[in-house]
């Protein structure tokens, strides 16, 4: 096992495109168990091939394998197919300036957690986005295979500055004209972007987003609510406009009066086939890590720059995201719609990082023990954070399982997932397009590398925002 970790170490990575294969060498994979995220179950593994970074045969080993690469993997360790994160920020405020795009080592962090694709959810530099999924598409840089999600379409393009949809911002004007929101769609969807994010825009701004979207086959997803803590867009209305996910809430109230909508919204949502993003451990935040300490269980400031680790370290904790009373309706609703028959609606993302030193590719794991405390099935939540994920971005022709065919993305859990979330964080290895990584090596490579490197270093992490439409 040694030698073969030795190996594996040395091997250049490959060139590839977002779509296409790898002309790395033959990967056979024995031994252990599989998770089949179809199913939902978990089976022993008789074997499986990848040939140019795509699965060419499960539940046997096809060809020859006298020139592949081989893992034997322990007894029972456990195949999961790489897991998808819906609402990976890549922005962070480190400097109280605002919230500003680091990709590289976020990337980084979240590959070696075993998360082989992100959604960005919102970007305030997409550019920076752009320009990372590019460098990893050309086998320049590690990462996630990055799906941008532009910049926020609504109000909140001006960050904090803006409560609520009416509030003037620069980027996203109050008179904005049904013309220029179908230009700013064309043009993100020229760029690659294959879904976008509302969040603070009016019920016509957002039936004119939602129409554009799907005549260039971009999926949707929204924040409804504002901080005003009332809608922008009721739920009801932005489902029956056609939005394709909804994220973190689907009441406005803590379990009284104001969430006595809930069953009828949640029919709507199966109905119409609504995905669910809840993000408990945002919402839940610091409430549920003081309830349950092995949520947190890595160093994780220490993927920040010194100077960095200093700032936040004198910021101090947040306040809570919710609380209590709040945070329990949340974890209602998301279990109300799995014992509703709304298991393939559920998804993972993260919501994190905004204001701390934790990470996305960490929350990713929070996540998962979040959705288990709230009494969804360990088999679920895989679902969640695979095939139902690729679903939902409508890629799950080509990730999300491990089927003949479909890009070999993938990651070797030590033990049982099903018995034990945990196991899912505890990864002995992560295949992307038959790429072997090892995910302690990834993580080293990623160490004091988030945030300035000093005062004089700031200029990179203040939000400047931009006007949507040209001084003259």
């Amino acid at each position: 096992m040694c030698i073969l970790l030795a190996t594996l170490a040395g091997v250049s990575l490959p060139a590839w495109a977002q779509w296409e294969a790898s002309n790395r060498a033959d990967l056979v994979i024995r031994g252990g168990w599989l998770f089949d995220s179809q199913l939902g179950a978990r089976r022993a593994n008789p074997g499986i091939s990848i040939r140019d970074g795509r699965f060419v045969s499960v539940n046997s080993v096809g060809g020859s394998v006298s020139n592949a690469m081989v893992l034997e993997l322990e007894d029972d360790d456990t195949l999961i197919p790489g897991m998808i994160d819906l609402h990976a920020h890549y922005n962070l405020d480190l400097v109280d300036k605002g919230r500003v795009e680091e990709v590289a080592n976020n990337a980084t962090v979240l590959l070696a957690n075993g998360v082989t694709a992100t959604w960005s959810a919102g970007e305030y530099y997409p550019e920076r986005v752009i320009a990372q999924r590019d460098r990893i598409d050309a086998g320049e840089a590690i990462g996630p295979r990055l799906f941008a999600s532009g910049p926020y379409f609504g109000s909140f393009r001006c960050e904090y500055n803006v409560g609520v949809h009416e509030d003037e911002c620069i980027g996203w004007p109050n008179d904005i004209t049904d013309a220029e929101i179908r230009s700013e769609v064309d043009y993100w969807a020229e760029q690659g972007v294959i879904s976008i994010k509302i969040k603070q825009a009016s019920p016509g701004e957002m039936a004119v987003l939602i129409d554009q979207a799907k005549r260039h086959r971009m999926t949707t997803a929204a924040h409804l609510a504002n901080y005003e803590v009332e809608y922008d867009v009721e739920l009801r209305d932005a489902i029956l406009m056609g939005l394709d996910r909804v994220e973190h809430q689907l009441t406005l109230g803590s379990g009284g009066e104001r969430s006595a909508e809930m069953p009828q919204m949640i029919e709507m949502m199966l109905t119409h086939q609504v995905y669910y993003d809840a993000n408990l451990q945002m919402y839940g935040g610091i409430l549920e890590r003081r309830k349950y300490p092995e949520m947190i269980w890595a160093d994780e400031a220490r993927y920040f720059t010194p100077y960095a680790r200093e700032l936040l370290e004198k910021r101090g904790e947040p306040p809570p995201e919710s609380d209590a009373e709040e945070y329990a309706q949340r974890v209602r609703e998301v279990k109300a719609l799995y014992d509703a028959g709304g298991e393939d609606l559920l998804i993972i993302g993260t919501d994190e990082p905004v204001y701390t030193s934790l990470l996305p590719g960490f929350a990713y794991h929070r996540e998962l023990l979040a959705m288990s405390y709230a009494g969804i099935p360990n088999a679920a939540i895989l679902k969640a954070a695979t095939i139902n994920g690729a679903r939902a971005l409508g890629i799950d022709d080509r990730v999300g399982s491990i089927e003949v065919g479909k890009l070999a993305d993938l990651f070797v859990a030590k033990g049982d997932p099903l018995a034990d979330i945990k196991r899912a964080r505890d990864i002995r290895w992560v295949i992307k397009s038959g790429t072997v990584y090892d995910p302690s090596e990834l993580l080293d490579s990623a160490e004091d590398s988030i945030g300035p490197a000093g005062p004089d270093d700031h200029a990179a992490w203040e939000l400047k925002l931009r006007a949507l439409r040209e001084a003259n």
